[in-house]
């Protein structure tokens, strides 16, 4: 059996789903501040990822270092602490 879990493209509703139902804002700072991350296809103004381009942005940021600090700085400044 050919496994097609792979090919396909996702809307910015599935993407969303996807990373734990973040906001369409979440999608756009992505886009706009991390470099690797995937570029959509634009199909009449909607967007659409390529299923396989964000698998592999997924294995570029688990393999990135965690700053703890900086991890915890971010939740404090997130909780208006």
């Amino acid at each position: 059996m050919i496994d097609n879990s792979r090919d396909g493209y996702l809307n910015s509703t599935k993407v969303r789903d996807r990373y734990g139902e973040v906001s369409d804002m979440w999608l756009n700072r992505r886009l706009r501040d991390d470099p690797e991350f995937p570029k959509p296809l634009i199909i009449q103004s909607r967007r659409y990822w390529l299923l396989a381009d964000l698998i592999k942005w997924e294995r570029i940021c688990a393999a990135r270092p965690v700053d703890v600090e900086q991890r915890r700085q971010a939740r404090q400044r997130k909780s208006g602490c």
